[in-house]
């Protein structure tokens, strides 16, 4: 049988390097073309990597936690076609598996001669192969917390994959954990993790790993690159709920969450120089206040809003395309749609690329004012906070109103405080007024030009 060397593949533009998470078999294990065989975090997401042949597992080249290069071997397997089968997706390492190491009980290919059995016991959380529940990470963990084992549970997601829910409906109610739904924008759809311990970690040392290894490189670069102007204030949001209660009882759910995009996306049309990203030769390199030389505006035809998505893992920005053009329900749909996926950890590599501008809303666990950092290259962040009962002044009197708190973060290299404020004033006035944020999705077309 012929030896397969199955190396990490580029699987999303430019990609360098992985992270290891973790392995689904080990080992010994007999393997099906295109069964997943390891977890791995890239700079953009969660992905799982097929194996491109049936056969049987030799050895592993790297321990979860490993960062692994694009063309580094990552698994040796026995063709169990004899050679025949389709070669491997990605082509072969440069340098043999050999000289990378095999960590833990990895058998190395220098010692393959003698196959071990499909039966044999994989090592702690290298996973079972063919055997093993199907499921996210965040998932996995979060049945950890919650002392659910996974091999008992149907999963409801596609393919029988557990999902997080099915996760809580066998553990039952939690205990000692905080309600963090019971904001008056639960249903926002941005931020808010789902479940599991918020903010908890074991005392000792962790490595910085996964999407917070991700996350801390790209605010590092956020808050050394970028000169952040931000804004906040806050609305009366009666208007904005009222609304959103008079849609449920026309038999139409649509979440406050939806109507911030669609809010969002109004402005983006009408001041595109926020719907931009800025292309600074050497941006990533220079110190922290260098003047750029030079560089180039890019202004995009599409306005690709991400939404900021807690998971027990860290934050994930999926990307509703084309936001300015999809009608209400259908960004209803595919906020809910995304946002879901994102908590689960099984949001499309492709689901995360393109975006132009970022919601943030923490308000989903409480929280009013925040300034928000600017996700290279992007120019703009817009946050919101909890809708809450707070004084407000209507009519020259002070009364208790429920309010919507907003923050925004703008690249001050491009946007200049006028500019900010204007799109901050349109978007949060068809938030105040929602009527004429429907009169304006009912329209169509590109909003008028400013004071049209």
């Amino acid at each position: 049988m012929a030896k397969v060397e199955f190396v990490l593949p580029d699987v999303g533009e430019g990609l360098e390097e992985g992270e290891i998470v973790s392995w689904l078999v080990a080992p010994g294990d007999t393997v099906a073309r295109d069964q997943p065989l390891v977890e791995v975090q890239t700079d953009k997401a969660l992905v799982e990597l097929p194996s491109p042949v049936a056969g049987q597992i030799v050895s592993v080249a790297f321990a979860p936690g490993d960062i692994v290069k694009v063309g580094q071997v990552l698994v040796i397997l026995e063709d169990g076609q004899g050679g025949d089968s389709a070669p491997p997706s990605a082509p072969s390492a440069t340098a043999p598996a050999a000289a990378l190491g095999t960590p833990g009980p990895a058998t190395p290919a220098a010692e393959s001669d003698s196959t071990p059995t499909s039966t044999a016991t994989p090592p702690p959380g290298t996973g079972g192969g063919p055997g093993r529940p199907k499921a996210a990470p965040a998932v996995r963990k979060l049945a950890l917390e919650r002392g659910v084992d996974l091999a008992t549970i149907a999963g409801s997601g596609p393919g029988g994959r557990i999902l997080a829910a099915d996760v809580e409906t066998a553990a039952g109610p939690a205990t000692g954990v905080p309600d963090r739904g019971t904001s008056a924008v639960r249903n926002a759809g941005s931020t808010g993790q789902a479940s599991g311990r918020l903010g908890w970690m074991e005392p000792g040392r962790h490595p910085l790993r996964g999407i917070r290894r991700v996350t801390a490189e790209t605010m590092a670069r956020s808050w050394s690159e970028i000169p952040h102007l931000t804004t906040l204030d806050e609305i009366d949001a009666t208007g904005l709920l009222a609304a959103r209660q008079r849609l449920a009882d026309a038999g139409i759910d649509i979440t406050i969450g939806a109507l911030l995009v669609a809010a969002v996306a109004r402005g983006l049309r009408r001041y595109p120089v926020f719907n931009a990203s800025l292309d600074i030769p050497g941006a990533g390199a220079t110190s922290p206040g260098a003047s750029p030389a030079g560089g180039t505006i890019v202004v995009h035809p599409d306005c690709n809003i991400g939404l900021a998505v807690a998971t027990a893992d860290g934050l994930v920005v999926p990307v509703i395309t084309h936001a300015d053009r999809r009608p209400l329900a259908d960004l209803a749909a595919e906020v809910r749609r995304l946002t879901t996926a994102a908590r689960e950890r099984r949001v499309d590599v492709a689901a995360l690329r393109g975006g132009t501008f970022t919601i943030s809303n923490w308000g989903a666990i409480g929280g009013r004012h925040a300034t928000p950092l600017i996700r290279p290259p992007e120019v703009g962040i817009m946050g919101f906070g909890a809708i809450r009962p707070r004084p407000f002044v209507v009519d020259g009197e002070v009364k208790a109103r429920p309010t919507l708190p907003w923050s925004l973060s703008a690249d001050h290299r491009l946007i200049d405080g006028d500019v900010s404020t204007a799109f901050a004033e349109y978007v949060t006035g068809l938030l105040a007024d929602p009527l004429a944020l429907l009169a304006e999705l009912l329209a169509g077309g590109t909003p008028g030009s400013p004071g049209a």
